[in-house]
């Protein structure tokens, strides 16, 4: 019963997107612009996991976060702690290679985490 909840809730935080509100409707015709393209380009912030779908051999690019301490994460459906790394010396493009051939095949989560800051993305293990 608690998994269910745990994954109900995860389902509604996922439909609700990250800041609580739904996702609005685009317009006929209309197509998505990415969130990066509002920012300006010093403040930029991006996480880039690739490939994706993976092995297990990921990629992780890190822009935007330098000379801050932040916490990478890799968190399964449910929200449980796969991977966890602290990273402090981060210069402008950072990338990091994380070795998750040893999980099983499905749907997990990476995320950065600084002070002020977070980002996460959705990677898929086949």
């Amino acid at each position: 019963m608690m998994q269910r909840l745990r994954i109900f809730s995860l389902l509604l935080f996922l439909a609700t997107g990250l800041h609580g509100s739904p996702r609005p409707a685009l317009a006929q015709g209309a197509s998505p612009r990415p969130a990066v393209a509002a920012r300006a380009a010093s403040e930029e912030r991006a996480l880039l996991v690739y490939p994706n779908p993976s092995t297990g051999i990921v990629h992780i690019a890190i822009n935007g976060f330098e000379g801050r301490k932040i916490e990478l994460r890799v968190l399964n459906v449910i929200g449980t702690v796969m991977y966890r790394e602290t990273l402090t010396e981060l210069n402008e493009r950072y990338t990091r290679t994380l070795d998750l051939s040893k999980f099983a095949n499905g749907l997990y989560y990476v995320r950065l985490e600084s002070d002020n800051a977070s980002e996460m993305r959705k990677l898929v293990i086949r």
